[in-house]
Parts: structure tokens; C-alpha cells; sequence
């Protein structure tokens, strides 16, 4: 009697841990670009996160969307980046065993890195993106000291190779395209709203973080940008200093907490020193 009992709490215990074992089996611990780390893959929602990793050490809001949140778990050295439309948009590995199928993980050099998957787009100093492959790492002392996980380029179109190029453009959407480009690309945008009485509208994109100033015949005068996902050629992007936008840029005054180059295309405002917001127009 007492061994069919534990026969029995064996085959319970196994049934319920069962689901979450070939979970785990399934994703490894593989850093997948594009894909996902491990059982946490991009798309998911908060419970089939909290399935396979438990209640996060610490939740924090994105400083530049507060119904976006990065979840710690320390436990597993990671960070799961939801996204305002309550599923995963990121993965940021930053400890533990997890590595890419190519080997490269936590502590790994520098120079493997550019070996496996070339030179990559320096996203500022000691950040290098893989735009095409969904990996990102970043770099201290020439070792890996973290590795992020996001949509490949193809799957977010537009978005091209994220670069800031004042007067120009943000990423593959450009000053002169129809606003009905991105819409065909995004959809519809969140919210559109007047710009004064001057014909022109900003047309939101909360997921990307980003707003298009579009006239009144459609078409884009303007990027407004108030995620880090986009980046200057020399590194400049939102969280970067006041003094890093003097040494791109060139020192100015600023203006209502905002630091603004006509003739470049570019203006950036500033919170507590740091940009906050970064808008591409025409060069004046």
C-alpha cells in the first residue's frame, strides 16, 4: 500500500513538473537571436514568462514608456523586456550558463565575437548590434559582459540599421516618405495629434517609441525618438549626456531644455542633463 502511494505521488510529481522540464528542454540554454534565451521567447506574455521563470526579483519601468517594464531575475542572470503591448521584445543575458549556438556567452572575448559574426554596428562605445541576426552585445575590457535578444531587421521593417542621420532620416523611414509607408509597414498609428495650426500632425508609434510629424498632404517632415534602440553614426542616442552631444555636435545654449542644431537636421531635449527625446528635421 505504501509503495503504490509513492508510485502515485512519483507520477503526480512528474506530471507537474513535466510541462515545465520540456520547456526548459526545448529552448536549452541557447541564446537564439531573433528568438528568444532559452524558454523565454520574444512574443510572450507576462504569465508564460512567469511559467517557466517564477516571480522576477525586481520589475522596473522603461524610463521612456511607463507601461513598458524590464523584470530581473537574478536567479537565472537575466532581464525579460516587456513591451507596452504586454509581450516580450527583449531578452538581456547577463550572467549564468546561456551561450549562442556559435558558443559565444558571457566572458567570451571581444575578438571571437567579430570572428563569428563580423564587425557588426557600434551602437557607442563597447555596444555592438547584429541588426540582421536580433543579438546585441555589449563589451567591457574586450570580454562580452552582456548579450540582448530583439526582432531581427526583418521582422520589424523600417527599421533598418537604426541609424540617426540629422536631415535625413531614422533607421529606413525618411524626411519626404508618405506617413501611408509606415502605416502599411506598423498599421495605424496609437494617436495623431494637431500641431498647433500649423497643418502638421504627430503621428505616434508607442511600441516603436517613436512619433512622426507629417503634414497636411501625408508626408514626413519629421522623426521625433525617444527610445535608445536608434543611434547616431558616433554613438549619440537617448540616455546619453549633455556633454556627448557637445562633443558630436558642438556646444550650444539650450532652449527650453533643449539643445537644437538647425543646420545639422538634429535637436535633442535634455531631463536632468541626459536626452530624453532626440527629433530629425530638415537641415535649416
Amino acid at each position: 500500500m505504501l509503495k503504490k502511494a509513492y508510485c502515485s505521488l512519483l507520477l503526480s510529481l512528474i506530471l507537474l513538473f513535466g510541462l515545465s522540464s520540456s520547456v526548459w528542454a526545448a529552448g536549452g540554454n541557447l541564446v537564439q537571436g531573433g528568438q528568444g534565451v532559452g524558454p523565454v521567447r520574444l512574443g510572450q506574455n507576462l504569465n508564460q514568462v512567469q511559467a517557466v521563470l517564477g516571480a522576477p526579483d525586481k520589475v522596473q519601468a522603461s524610463p521612456n514608456d511607463p507601461n513598458s517594464k524590464l523584470m530581473y531575475y537574478k536567479k537565472h542572470g537575466l532581464a525579460v523586456f516587456l513591451g507596452s503591448n504586454g509581450g516580450v521584445i527583449g531578452v538581456t543575458v547577463m550572467g549564468g550558463n546561456w551561450q549562442t549556438p556559435e558558443g559565444i556567452k558571457i566572458g567570451s572575448d571581444a575578438a571571437s565575437v567579430v570572428k563569428i559574426y563580423g564587425q557588426g554596428l557600434q551602437r557607442g562605445q563597447g555596444n555592438v548590434n547584429y541588426a540582421s541576426r536580433g543579438l546585441a552585445f555589449s563589451l567591457k575590457q574586450g570580454r562580452v559582459s552582456s548579450i540582448y535578444v530583439f526582432k531581427r531587421e526583418e521582422d520589424r521593417p523600417l527599421l533598418g540599421d537604426r541609424l540617426i542621420i540629422p536631415g535625413q532620416r531614422v533607421g529606413s523611414i525618411k524626411i519626404g516618405m508618405p506617413a501611408s509607408s509606415v502605416a502599411n509597414a506598423w498599421g495605424n498609428a496609437d494617436n495623431i495629434t494637431a500641431m498647433g495650426s500649423s497643418g502638421r500632425s504627430l503621428y505616434r508609434y508607442k511600441e516603436e517609441a517613436l512619433g512622426l510629424i507629417v503634414n497636411s498632404n501625408g508626408i514626413i517632415e519629421g522623426m521625433v525618438m525617444e527610445t535608445g534602440d536608434f543611434i547616431t553614426k558616433e554613438g549619440v542616442k537617448v540616455g546619453s549626456s549633455k556633454d556627448e552631444v557637445f562633443k558630436v555636435f558642438g556646444q550650444t545654449n539650450p532652449a527650453n531644455g533643449s539643445l537644437i542644431y538647425e543646420k545639422q537636421g538634429i535637436g535633442f531635449r535634455l531631463t536632468q542633463g541626459r536626452v530624453s527625446q532626440i527629433t530629425v528635421l530638415p537641415k535649416q
